[in-house]
C-alpha cells in the first residue's frame, strides 16, 4: 500500500541559490526582493502594478477597503467558496449577499446576480471566485458592473498559473487577488498574496494601507537615510517580506514547468478514470484552465456508501484527499448572523456533498497516479450497482 499526501510542495535542492541575497543583504523585510517579486508577477499576468502581501485574505480586504467600502455597503459573492472571499468584506462591516452556483457548475450563477443587483442599490462589489483554476465567464461579470456601476474583486486564488488571466474586456474598476498559500501552484514560504490593478492611484492606496497607512516603508526609510514619513490612513499590517518574495521568485521561475507537469497528470486522470461506473469526470479545457484542483464527483444515488464514506475507504488504502468547499452558508457563524439554513443553495448543497479533490502537485508521481486510479476504479466495482 502506499501513502500518498494530498499536497506536496516543491523544494529546492539547494535553499541558498534561493534565500541568499535576502539573508546576505542582512535586509529580511519588505525591500528590494519584494519588488523585485512585484515586476516579474506584473510581467507574468500583464498588469501595471503588483502590490505583494502576506495573504491573499489581505489582498482582498485591502481592495475593499482601499474603494472606501463600509457599513451599509453589500457585496455579491458565492457561497462556494473559502471563508476568505466572504470575510474580507465583513471586517469592513460590510453585508455579504450569497448567490448559488449554476446548475452542475462550480462558478456563480450570473443570472441570480442581476436579480440583486435591480433590488439593491447597496450593493457596491462582486467577488467572482475562479474555482479549481476554472475561469468564471468574466464577460458577463463585467457587462454587469458597467451597467450598475459596481466594483469587481477577482477571487484568484487558484487562478495563478493560467495563461491568460488578463481582463480581455477592458472594464477598468476591479482588481485580481491571488493567493501564495503552502498549497498553490506557487509559494512564497507558505503565506503570501497579491494584488493586481491598473489603477495607479488605487495601486498607491492599497500599497499604502498594506502598511499601517505610512508614505515609506522600512527600506525607503532606512536604506535611503531619510527617515521621516507620515501616516496618511488607518492602515494595516499586510506587508510581504524579502525573505518569502526570494521563494515565490524561485517558484515562479519554475511555473512553467510545473504547469506543464499539471497537464500531464489531469490527462492520466482523466484518461484513467474515464468510464468507472459512479465517477463524474470534471468538465475541464486543460489548456484554459490554471490546474489548481482535481475534482472528482460521485453520481451517489449509483454508490452503495456515501461520499464520507468513499473518503475514509482512501484513507485507509493510504490515499489524502481534501474537499472544496463546504459553502458559506452551512457555517454556524453565518446561519446565527444572517439566518441561512440547509437548503437554502441546493446547487452548491448538492456539490458539496458529491465531491472531493484528488492529490494533485507536480512531484506527484505516475505510480501514485495509477495506484490512485486503481483504488478509486475498485472502490467503484464494490460499491456501485454494477
Amino acid at each position: 500500500m502506499l501513502k500518498i499526501p494530498y499536497y506536496k510542495p516543491s523544494i529546492p535542492k539547494d535553499w541558498n541559490l534561493i534565500l541568499a541575497d535576502s539573508i546576505k543583504s542582512g535586509w529580511l523585510t519588505t525591500g528590494p526582493i519584494v519588488n523585485e517579486f512585484e515586476h516579474q508577477l506584473s510581467k507574468v499576468l500583464g498588469f501595471k502594478n503588483t502590490i505583494a502581501v502576506n495573504s491573499c485574505t489581505g489582498a482582498l480586504h485591502l481592495a475593499l477597503a482601499a474603494k472606501g467600502f463600509g457599513k451599509g455597503d453589500k457585496f455579491i459573492v458565492p457561497t462556494f467558496t473559502f471563508v476568505a472571499s466572504v470575510s474580507c468584506g465583513e471586517f469592513l462591516g460590510m453585508e455579504p449577499i450569497l448567490i448559488d452556483c449554476a446548475k452542475n457548475n462550480f462558478h456563480i450563477n450570473i443570472n441570480d446576480i442581476e436579480k440583486h443587483l435591480k433590488q439593491d442599490s447597496s450593493i457596491k462589489a462582486i467577488i467572482p471566485v475562479h474555482f479549481a483554476g476554472y475561469q468564471v465567464n468574466m464577460e458577463d461579470i463585467f457587462n454587469l458592473a458597467e451597467k450598475y456601476n459596481i466594483f469587481v474583486l477577482e477571487d484568484a486564488a487558484h487562478l495563478i498559473g493560467h495563461q491568460s488571466p488578463k481582463n480581455k474586456f477592458r472594464y477598468n474598476n476591479y482588481a485580481q487577488a491571488y493567493s501564495f498559500y503552502a498549497n498553490k501552484n506557487i509559494t512564497t514560504l507558505g503565506e503570501g498574496g497579491a494584488l493586481t490593478t491598473d489603477d495607479e492611484e488605487f495601486a498607491l492606496r492599497v500599497r499604502r494601507l498594506s502598511l499601517h497607512g505610512i508614505t515609506k516603508d522600512g527600506w525607503d526609510r532606512y536604506a535611503g537615510g531619510k527617515w521621516e514619513y507620515d501616516v496618511l490612513d488607518l492602515g494595516f499590517k499586510y506587508n510581504m517580506p524579502d525573505i518569502a518574495a526570494s521563494f515565490g521568485l524561485w517558484q515562479l521561475s519554475k511555473m512553467d514547468i510545473w504547469q506543464n507537469r499539471r497537464k500531464e497528470i489531469a490527462k492520466q486522470y482523466l484518461n484513467g478514470l474515464m468510464n468507472i461506473n459512479g465517477v463524474i469526470l470534471p468538465d475541464i479545457d486543460i489548456t484554459d484552465s490554471a490546474l489548481h484542483l482535481f475534482i472528482l464527483r460521485f453520481e451517489l444515488k449509483k454508490w452503495k456508501i456515501s461520499r464520507n464514506e468513499i473518503i475514509d475507504k482512501l484513507i485507509e488504502m493510504g490515499i489524502s484527499i481534501a474537499v472544496h468547499y463546504k459553502p458559506i452558508h452551512l457555517f454556524t457563524y453565518y446561519q446565527k448572523k444572517y439566518g441561512y439554513a440547509y437548503g437554502d443553495f441546493p446547487e452548491a448543497e448538492k456539490l458539496y456533498n458529491s465531491t472531493i479533490s484528488l492529490p494533485f502537485y507536480p512531484d506527484l508521481k505516475n505510480n501514485e497516479i495509477n495506484y490512485i486510479i486503481n483504488v478509486i476504479s475498485s472502490l467503484a466495482k464494490k460499491y456501485t450497482a454494477q
